[in-house]
């Protein structure tokens, strides 16, 4: 018995009630993972930041579902921009499949294929990292690995997301093609932030054709999360919170290899 918990020790520990309802759980449930992070919140939160120093600093391996839609549009021979087209495409390829958490199962079958391919070769314990929610119900399946997946919801003040927007530069490259019921070029301000970048994500746009498959951040925000991190100060202090619940779950899931 003990040889059979250490051979199971750093595998993903499955929900056994709920295993027989989803193929991909079961497909993934087998893998030498020690454990999953996942990273929501609202446009300009500090999401990608998150990622990008769990990557490069902590040495997680990220993944994102946004790949998958990006891969779809490749495809396709879709444009990648303008970011609205990009969600457009989301809501049509979850409504095709009627499917409201595909984009969750590609990436999970994607992490599964790079497990498989040898891409983990020289760290088989390997930590991930994933972004990239809309839907609640693409969390719902990340939250069926259990205490093996930390959710962290990263959050910020609207004027400091905002703020964020217009310094990136990605506030003005959105709108640039955006124009008002008059016809007249829709100006960067915190007005616009909101109906034309916000509101979208957070709350989908409307067409029949998708209806009920388009993206619903803030119902998605709505659902409990053990974690949250309220991004409004420095990168830094971002960096040290995101610190504090690594350093936990590395204890929690400590593994010999």
């Amino acid at each position: 018995m003990g040889n059979n918990r250490q051979r199971y020790k750093t595998q993903f520990r499955p929900a056994y009630s709920r295993l027989h309802e989803d193929r991909d759980l079961r497909w993934v449930v087998p893998f030498a993972v020690r454990y999953v992070i996942v990273i929501v919140g609202e446009r300009f939160a500090g999401k990608s930041a998150a990622l990008s120093y769990l990557s490069e600093t902590r040495g997680f391996r990220s993944y994102s579902l946004t790949d998958e839609l990006r891969n779809e549009a490749s495809q396709r021979g879709l444009p990648l921009e303008p970011r609205a087209a990009l969600r457009g495409l989301g809501n049509e390829v979850r409504a095709d499949a009627a499917d409201r958490a595909l984009l969750a199962r590609l990436t999970l079958r994607r992490i599964h294929a790079d497990h498989l391919l040898g891409q983990w070769r020289g760290n088989p314990t390997q930590r991930i990292a994933v972004g990239g929610f809309k839907r609640p119900e693409e969390l719902r399946l990340f939250q069926g690995l259990g205490g093996s997946c930390l959710i962290i919801s990263v959050r910020a003040e609207e004027a400091k997301r905002y703020a964020r927007s217009r310094t990136s530069g990605v506030l003005k490259r959105e709108l640039q093609d955006v124009y008002d019921r008059k016809g007249k070029p829709v100006a960067v301000t915190k007005r616009s932030f909101a109906r034309y970048v916000d509101r979208p994500d957070l709350q989908g746009t409307r067409d029949r054709w998708t209806d009920g498959y388009g993206q619903a951040v803030q119902e998605l925000l709505n659902m409990w999360t053990p974690a949250e991190i309220y991004n409004n100060d420095s990168l830094g202090a971002l960096y040290s919170k995101l610190d504090v619940h690594v350093d936990a779950m590395d204890r929690r899931h400590r593994t010999t290899n």
